[in-house]
C-alpha cells in the first residue's frame, strides 16, 4: 500500500495544484490512500466549506493546523465533515475530531492531528503527554500522524518518544520540505515538514511582493498569487500490507506536473 501526505494546500492555487497533478502522481506512483493539509486552503487562512467540499473529492483525509478557526464557518460544518481532522490536543474547542480511522484495501488507517507548543500561540495541551494517554485506547496497526509545529527539534522529540507506536510523524506548517526523512530504530517514519501545494514564485507559497511590503514595509496584508507556475510537495509512505508497517518511503516535487529532484540542476 502507499500512502501520499501532501504538505499545506496554500489558498485555491494550491488545492487546484493538488488537483491537477494527482492523476499522474497516482499512475505514476501507484497511490492508494491520500491525506493532505487544508489549514492554508482559503485565501491563506483557514477552510471554507466550499473549499472542504473541493478538497475532499480528491483527497481521503484533510488535517489542519494553528489556523483550524481562522473561517468561523468551519464551527456550523466540522461535526458532519467526515474527511476532516483539527487538532487532537486542543484546548477550550470540542467540536469536531482530532483522530479518525479510515479504510483502505481492507486495511484500517489512523489519521491524528497534532498541535505542536513551541513557538506556538494556541492554547494546547502538550503533544506528548497528552498523545501518549490517547494512545493507550488506539489499536489500529496502521496510524500516520501530522504535527502541525514550528519547531523541528520538537517534531523530532515527539517522534523519537513515539518511535514504534506510530507508523508514521510528518509535520506541517513551515511549507518547507525538510531532507531529515529516516526510518527510526523502531520502524516509525519521521519527517518534520512534507512542504507544501501552491504557488512556486511565491514565500511559502504567498505573494512575494505582499510579504515584502508586509514585513519590511509593514504595509497591506499577506496575499496568495491566483496564477503562476504551481509545485506541489509531499512523501509517499509504502507500508508492508501483512505487517502494516512502514517499510520505505519517497519524497517527492512536482512543478507544473512534471516531476523533479530536490537538487538545483534540474530547476
Amino acid at each position: 500500500m502507499r500512502i501520499l501526505f501532501l504538505g499545506d494546500l496554500v489558498g485555491s492555487i494550491g488545492i487546484s495544484a493538488a488537483s491537477d497533478f494527482l492523476p499522474l502522481i497516482r499512475q505514476e506512483k501507484g497511490v492508494d490512500f491520500v491525506i493532505v493539509n487544508g489549514e492554508n486552503a482559503s485565501r491563506g487562512k483557514g477552510l471554507t466549506h466550499d473549499d472542504y467540499e473541493r478538497i475532499a473529492s480528491f483527497a481521503d483525509v484533510i488535517t489542519l493546523g494553528n489556523h483550524y478557526r481562522s473561517k468561523e464557518a468551519i464551527d456550523r460544518y466540522i461535526n458532519y465533515a467526515d474527511k476532516l481532522i483539527r487538532p487532537l490536543n486542543l484546548l477550550h474547542y470540542g467540536k469536531g475530531e482530532g483522530s479518525k480511522v479510515f479504510e483502505c484495501k481492507g486495511h484500517k488507517i489512523r489519521v491524528t492531528n497534532i498541535l505542536g507548543a513551541v513557538f506556538m500561540t494556541e492554547s494546547v495541551e502538550n503533544p506528548v503527554s497528552y498523545f501518549e494517554g490517547f494512545l493507550k485506547n488506539v489499536k489500529e496497526g496502521i496510524h500516520i500522524v501530522d504535527f502541525h509545529g514550528e519547531a523541528t527539534s520538537e517534531k523530532q522529540w515527539f517522534a523519537n518518544y513515539f518511535d514504534g507506536l506510530i507508523s508514521a510523524s510528518i509535520g506541517t506548517h513551515t511549507h518547507v520540505p525538510t531532507a531529515d526523512w529516516r526510518l527510526l530504530p523502531k520502524g516509525t517514519f519521521l519527517q518534520c515538514d512534507a512542504g507544501y501545494c501552491g504557488a512556486y514564485d511565491a514565500v511559502l507559497g504567498f505573494d512575494v511582493g505582499s510579504v515584502i511590503d508586509r514585513f519590511v514595509k509593514d504595509l497591506g496584508r499577506i496575499e496568495v498569487p491566483e496564477s503562476g507556475r504551481r509545485v506541489v510537495y509531499g512523501t509517499i509512505l509504502d507500508i508492508d500490507e501483512e505487517s502494516e508497517k512502514v517499510v520505505g518511503y519517497e519524497p517527492i516535487c512536482y512543478l507544473d506536473g512534471k516531476e523533479l529532484d530536490y537538487g538545483p540542476s534540474r530547476l
